[in-house]
């Protein structure tokens, strides 16, 4: 099997340094596949790393740009990703890569691989595992402390202590394509309005407008009026998550009433693709 490695970063690529995490070379990941694996060929091409903190959807575009590039000729792709913000990068990975008709794995650590080497090998290894099966998505520990495959158009960020979930009322996105956002020079920039008491909204500086409404509910007073600024001037505002089914909150009507575009059957974090790729 010819599988293509995209060491994106994170802490699986990083070390422990007297209690701080260090951000290093994705030299762990290399040496468990070429050592566990070496019936298959893996072939790594150098990739921009970072860590979570310093993702930006530009750093998305390019990862994602590079992968597509190189995608020829593979069986398989193996991504390593940063933990925190890794949901993010799966969805857009998801939409993006779903037209290759390749399957890919995304995987990482919560833990430095010298801390805790299992974890991290345990992860590859079951990533591969799931290649080698044709299958994609994201691969993480559970609750049990046991390897699993996540579907990357339906996984949300992990909790505090590391555990994934996946949106349970999710819809596979259609597949298009995503030649125009790979070469867009300039991405657009989002306003992600939170469902936190007292947020404040600036009012400039943004091209699209993502408002979470958690449970449908939590509109802010005084946004509908913006939401049809917004639209006036064309800014697309989109909500989610949305359910499929169940009832419709009073305020989830009025900012739908003023133009917001309703996402549904997705979390917040494949809301947040949706709307970056327009």
């Amino acid at each position: 099997m010819r599988i293509l490695g995209a060491m994106l970063g994170g802490t699986i690529s990083s070390y422990d340094s007297k209690g701080t995490v260090m951000l290093g070379e994705p030299s762990f990941a290399r040496s468990v596949l070429l050592e566990k694996y070496p019936s298959h060929e893996f072939v790594f091409p150098e990739f921009k790393t970072y860590s979570s903190e310093d993702a930006t959807p530009y750093l998305y575009r390019d990862a994602l740009k590079k992968i597509v590039c190189e995608a020829s000729g593979f069986d398989g792709i193996l991504i390593t990703h940063g933990t925190d913000t890794c949901a993010y990068f799966a969805q857009l990975a998801a939409r993006v890569l779903g037209s290759l008709r390749i399957p890919f794995v995304i995987t990482g650590s919560m833990s430095s691989p010298d801390k805790d080497p299992g974890e991290a090998s345990g992860n590859l290894t079951y990533a591969v595992r799931c290649l080698e099966e044709g299958m994609s998505g994201v691969v993480f520990r559970n609750e049990e402390g046991v390897q699993k495959l996540y579907k990357a158009h339906l996984i949300m960020s992990p909790d505090i202590n590391g555990i994934y979930s996946e949106y349970s009322e999710g819809t596979a996105p259609e597949t298009r394509d995503y030649t125009e956002f790979l070469n867009k020079e300039k991405l657009p920039e989002i306003l992600v309005i939170p469902a936190v008491p007292g947020c404040v909204i600036p009012e400039d500086g943004f091209d699209r407008v993502l408002i979470c409404c958690n449970h449908s509910g939590t509109a802010l007073s005084g946004l509908a009026p913006m939401v049809e600024c917004w639209t006036s001037q064309g800014i697309k505002c989109f909500m989610a998550p949305i359910p499929v089914n169940g009832g419709v909150y009073e305020s989830r009507k009025i900012l739908r009433d003023a133009g917001a575009i309703e996402l549904k059957g997705m979390p917040v974090e494949g809301a947040w693709s949706e709307v970056l790729l327009g």
